[in-house]
């Protein structure tokens, strides 16, 4: 390795995301690790693992979550001192970014955990000389030089600042008009600037033979965007979105090529649909008539985590135990399930472990665990799996109700057996039946769960009764619960109450949101392998004596971090109780569970390498891993949260619309659509929504004049959080 890159953070040499870099024509391009094939900022088949290229004298960083980079170019003086226009973007960096001078040595690039906020562009100039501030969070290449800037050593949670920077230099504003070109008629809602952009991160790369006709048809369309007094945008502004695509050709255009694109699209380019913004009239939707489509221009903006369910692949690679279980189960389902593959082995994998380990800031291995997937699609297949495993280790007695009743039925199971799995089908009913104040048994069954979930390290004890020997006693008792559901009955079941009362927030929610092919599923049996494995954890006695193994997880063997670890995890502790102070009321108690369930996760990760007597450590891998994949289901939650809990009837509705319309992202639905999927409501109650959802910027609308009657359209444009 060449010494200075022992500077780079360890966090960022665990992501295979790495490249080396080049020069063509003028322009830094990305390499694979051999410094001859073109590597891709949007493609990870072209990355490979930091040990491969850290012999090398040019290395790059693929950008993707959870790290945003800030890039000042040009940001230093001639003696080497930080431009004033610089200044107080570095001071809100400071403390939460790992800063190095650039390649040129006059600028200096940032990379801090954060996503940008929805809107906000990629570049703000500052005078001459290419004096810019540029800020990325997703496909984009990081050169990496190990020169780091004294006072930004280390990466931490950085989203305070971003959020603060994006807001003062990079929210769009209003562009000078230009005549407009003629377009047909139409309404469409956004700005300017924030949809082009989300328009060309749509466009792919192109190869050598067709790069310039490609800028030139980009450029037409960029051109083309408008709003509602005519502005368009700014060559200038078509160029940075012309250089943004052009990092994903093979082989890049020179910049000269690009300048020349922009102008010849301006003036020649053949646009597609136009997209117009939205005015907000009052609209009397009942009655419009359809019968005639046209072509939308996609408007899917993703600046965030992806308008999708599927975990990142890196996220789905656990070594040891869990791994194997996962492996075992999408060879035998019918329908795999990568995301339940994974909930239902930490399920399982709290399951062994628990009363069996600790860490050093006394976290329990217990989780309560949902997976969500669509009816008849393969739900079932890890809770009979996890059964079978259980039963063939010899403990049998570890599998819990499959229905939960009461929650005296859960202190009457947790009682007779203080380390119990409940798996539970079809949780959304429950979820929906804890609502019912007019059933005190139901309602209480939340309350129960979450003493529970805290209590694994102590004691908990029951109600207050006359009969003193019906308060139950139950000492460290490890409740693990995975529950499956559909994912519209699930988050639908939900409300703002309970999502403020903090069951919720305690689960990880795993989704897979769509059907999945059939296969031809493996008739192997359960590896022996996995079964000796769990039986070692279940057998496993953690302290000697006369009492070894009979009182429950009073005596936990210790499971330590090494130091990069523990760094990682405390920082993490203290990024998430930082967050808890902005947030709303439902999302602080979404969040606010987060580190504790990072933890778990980091312990479980690895207790899943464990072999016999080679006993494990929490290592970095383990720490950042749970941390990545904690914070993508948060924010998955969040999404779906925001999409589908209401607080009224009305916003019940509008909800409903709303998951409607995210069906098809990116594309038009008709009013006879419309109208068709949402028949239980009322004409009046069907122009309320839609003219709510026109209002807030949620959907556009767009009005053809290919046929006879008018036409209107709706898309949403929801942006994930």
């Amino acid at each position: 390795m060449i010494d200075y890159y022992r500077r780079v953070p360890d966090e960022l040499k665990f992501y295979r995301r790495w490249m080396r870099w080049g020069l063509h024509n003028g322009t830094k391009i990305p390499l694979q690790a051999d410094g001859q094939t073109w590597a891709k900022s949007n493609d990870a088949n072209t990355w490979t693992d930091f040990d491969s290229i850290a012999q090398h004298q040019r290395i790059a960083i693929g950008i993707e979550d959870p790290f945003t980079g800030i890039d000042l170019d040009n940001c230093l003086d001639d003696q080497g001192r930080l431009r004033d226009w610089a200044k107080p973007i570095a001071d809100q960096l400071r403390g939460v970014a790992y800063g190095e001078y650039s390649p040129s040595g006059q600028g200096i690039k940032f990379l801090t955990r954060a996503r940008k906020p929805a809107g906000a562009i990629c570049v703000r100039k500052f005078g001459d000389d290419k004096q810019q501030l540029e800020c990325y969070d997703h496909a984009r290449f990081w050169t990496i030089t190990g020169e780091v800037v004294t006072g930004f050593e280390s990466i931490g949670d950085g989203q305070t600042a971003i959020d603060a920077i994006c807001r003062q230099y990079l929210t769009p504003t209003q562009q000078t008009a230009v005549p407009p070109r003629a377009v047909a008629s139409g309404l469409a809602c956004g700005d300017i600037v924030t949809r082009a952009m989300a328009y060309a991160d749509t466009i792919p790369g192109e190869t050598k033979g067709n790069l310039r006709n490609a800028a030139f048809r980009l450029s037409g369309n960029l051109h083309a965007f408008q709003d509602d007094i005519g502005n368009r945008l700014s060559d200038e502004q078509v160029l940075d979105l012309l250089r943004g695509w052009n990092l994903r050709n093979t082989p890049p255009l020179r910049d000269s090529e690009l300048q020349e694109a922009t102008v010849n699209g301006r003036k020649n380019g053949t646009a597609r649909a136009a997209k117009l913004p939205t005015a907000f009239p009052e609209i009397d939707l009942s009655g419009v008539d359809l019968s005639a489509i046209i072509a939308p221009q996609p408007v899917a903006q993703i600046q965030t985590t992806p308008n999708d369910t599927k975990l990142p692949e890196e996220l789905m690679s656990i070594p040891g135990l869990i791994g194997d279980v996962m492996h075992h189960n999408l060879q035998t389902a019918h329908y795999p399930l990568p995301e339940l593959a994974l909930a239902g082995a930490l399920s399982l994998m709290s399951t062994l472990t628990g009363g069996k380990v600790v860490d050093k800031v006394r976290t329990r291995t217990n989780l309560f665990v949902i997976g969500l997937a669509p009816s008849g699609g393969g739900k079932d297949h890890s809770r009979k799996l996890n059964r079978n495993i259980l039963r063939g280790a010899g403990h049998n007695e570890v599998v819990g109700p499959e229905r939960i009743g009461s929650h005296a039925g859960i202190i009457s199971t947790m009682a007779e057996q203080w380390l119990t799995l409940f798996q539970l089908d079809e949780i959304g009913h429950l979820v929906m039946a804890m609502q019912d104040r007019g059933s005190p048994h139901l309602v209480q069954i939340s309350a129960v769960l979450m003493q529970l979930f805290s209590s694994a390290d102590s004691e908990w004890i029951s109600d207050a009764y006359g009969d003193r020997n019906k308060v139950k006693r139950l000492l460290y008792p490890h409740a693990v619960v995975y529950g499956t559901s559909v994912p519209e009955g699930f988050w639908e079941s939900l409300t703002e109450d309970n999502l403020k009362g903090g069951l919720i927030g305690r689960c990880l929610v795993f989704e897979s949101r769509k059907y999945v092919d059939y296969q031809e599923p493996s008739e192997d049996e359960i590896p022996e392998a996995i079964v000796e494995r769990a039986r070692w954890w279940l057998d496993l006695k953690t302290h000697a004596g006369n009492l070894a193994g009979t009182t429950g997880g009073a005596h936990p063997r210790r499971v330590d971090r090494d130091e990069s670890a523990h760094k990682r995890l405390h920082q993490h502790t203290i990024d998430i109780s930082k967050r808890l102070m902005s947030e709303s009321p439902i999302r602080s108690a979404i969040w606010s569970r987060a580190a504790e369930k990072t933890n778990k996760l980091a312990l479980l990760f690895a207790c899943s390498r464990a072999e016999g007597e080679d006993w494990p450590t929490i290592q970095l891998e383990d720490a950042d891993r749970a941390i990545r994949l904690n914070n993508w289901l948060t924010r998955r939650m969040l999404q779906a949260a925001d999409r589908h809990v209401s607080g009224s009837e009305f916003e019940r509705q509008v909800n409903q619309v709303r998951s409607l319309l995210l069906e098809r992202p990116g594309g038009w639905w008709t009013m006879t659509e419309i109208t068709r999927r949402t028949r239980k409501l009322t004409p009046k109650q069907r122009q309320e929504v839609l003219q709510t959802l026109l209002a807030s910027e949620l959907v556009t609308s767009q009005v053809s004049e290919a046929a006879t009657k008018p036409v209107t359209m709706w898309m949403s444009l929801e942006n994930s959080d």
